[in-house]
């Protein structure tokens, strides 16, 4: 909660957090209606919030912390390893791309901003995960070269695209900054 009193200046990333962080049920009943005839009828049960939580208050088992990666997380690793070094080994590269700007920049940016959302929402789950110790050494290996990785990517498509950070974070008017 610290982050949102010293910070008075609430997005829309910090809203989608505290909802993760917290969970939230919403229930809800639409009826979709033309010449007074009733159409269309949804029914919405959501329950929103972090797969930790989840497990919190369901009073599951907790994870083991220092259980060794299996096979497959081994060669996940390595592979996310190698995509890092592809990544860094073809940035130079991107950098003389020619004529960014006639791509479809605003595509580009919407997806990016959509990915880097999703990824800072997870960032702070696994925070309060390793705050809460329930997770994995190997499991928090795996994300941070996840990550990691993501990150590379998206320097790589804002190279490609001529895309800066201040363009990955959407104005959203009267409700402020989306991230």
């Amino acid at each position: 909660m610290n982050h949102y009193v010293k910070n008075k200046e609430v997005t829309l990333l910090d809203a989608l957090d505290k909802v993760l962080e917290t969970g939230a049920v919403v229930v809800g009943d639409l009826a979709v209606r033309m010449a007074d005839v009733d159409l269309i009828y949804i029914g919405l049960r959501l329950v929103a919030t972090s797969s930790s939580k989840l497990q919190e208050l369901s009073g599951g088992p907790g994870t083991d912390p220092y259980r060794k990666p299996t096979t497959e997380e081994s060669e996940y690793m390595q592979k996310l390893e190698r995509e890092i070094e592809k990544a860094e080994s073809n940035i130079s590269t991107l950098i003389r791309a020619e004529n960014p700007k006639e791509t479809e920049q605003g595509l580009a940016k919407l997806v990016m901003t959509l990915v880097v959302l999703i990824k800072r929402l997870m960032e702070r789950e696994v925070m309060r995960r390793i705050k809460r110790k329930t997770m994995t050494d190997v499991d928090m290996q795996k994300l941070g070269l996840t990550f990691l990785a993501l990150d590379k990517k998206v320097e790589e498509l804002k190279l490609v695209f001529g895309i800066q950070d201040d363009d990955l974070n959407i104005n959203l008017g009267p409700l402020g900054n989306l991230m």
